[in-house]
């Protein structure tokens, strides 16, 4: 069934669960192993999702593990057109691991982080697991502020998700926030407020003070002076410093009425 010794750990009847915390959709991956083993999955996940969807079943042995996956911009594709997939792959390593006696159990979680690396878990769960929460973010953004975003971008609901995703991919890559709280506030504020509102000096204040503590980001901005608040929405601040983010991990900003900039 399942071997974890000094040797080489063997891992059989596996089931594979991808989660896609890419700003784009997932549409296959491989994760191949030192021996000869590849596993293969794909479909099209848009961001976010992965949870709950497993494919069974597989053998992998090892500790360390190449994976290449294919990717691309929901929103730079019109039909007629070929869809423009992007290829990356990373490796990553799985310490030996004791496999449930459970074949239902035997779950290997692989999760795609927005800075193209990819973490590994097992025994994975088929709910529960998602470390990212960019669609509950998405969700509680477009319950509360579904007025202010259909004003101010005109996109239909698969457009507004990739938005508020990748305001999350942002918050994560530029701050490493993981709270769904964070990620709401942030992604708020970097969609209706202001762009680059963590340029302004008392945003990276706050920013810096929250590190490492989730939930103290949103707790904080909930309690925004008036002044900043008023620069922040006429754009009128001395800029700080921010974090850069490499190009291509995050898919070209569109402009407010949903189409693509030229």
């Amino acid at each position: 069934m399942s071997a974890c010794s000094h040797a080489d750990p063997a891992y059989t009847g596996v089931s594979i669960e991808a989660l896609n915390y890419l700003p784009y959709n997932l549409t296959r991956f491989a994760i191949s192993d030192q021996f000869g083993n590849t596993v293969r999955g794909g479909g099209d996940l848009e961001p976010g999702a992965g949870e709950g969807s497993i494919a069974c079943c597989y053998s992998l042995k090892g500790t360390n593990f190449k994976v290449r996956w294919a990717y691309y911009d929901a929103d730079d594709w019109r039909p007629g057109e070929q869809v423009k997939k992007q290829w990356a792959e990373a490796g990553v390593s799985l310490p030996p691991t004791k496999m449930p006696d459970s074949i239902g159990s035997r779950i290997l979680e692989i999760h795609f982080y927005p800075d193209h690396h990819v973490e590994l878990a097992l025994p994975g769960e088929m709910l529960g697991s998602t470390r990212l929460p960019i669609v509950d973010a998405s969700r509680g953004l477009m319950k509360r502020y579904e007025s202010q975003l259909g004003r101010k971008y005109q996109d239909n609901d698969a457009q507004l998700h990739r938005r508020i995703s990748r305001a999350v991919a942002e918050a994560w890559l530029k701050y490493r926030f993981t709270d769904l709280s964070d990620l709401e506030q942030y992604a708020y504020y970097a969609l209706l407020v202001n762009p680059r509102f963590d340029a302004h000096p008392d945003m990276q204040q706050i920013i810096q003070s929250s590190k490492a503590k989730p939930g103290a980001f949103a707790k904080a901005v909930a309690a925004l002076p008036p002044a900043v608040a008023k620069a922040l929405a006429h754009d009128r601040f001395g800029a700080v410093a921010v974090p850069s983010i490499s190009a291509g991990l995050l898919p070209s900003s569109r402009v407010e009425n949903g189409q693509a900039p030229s």
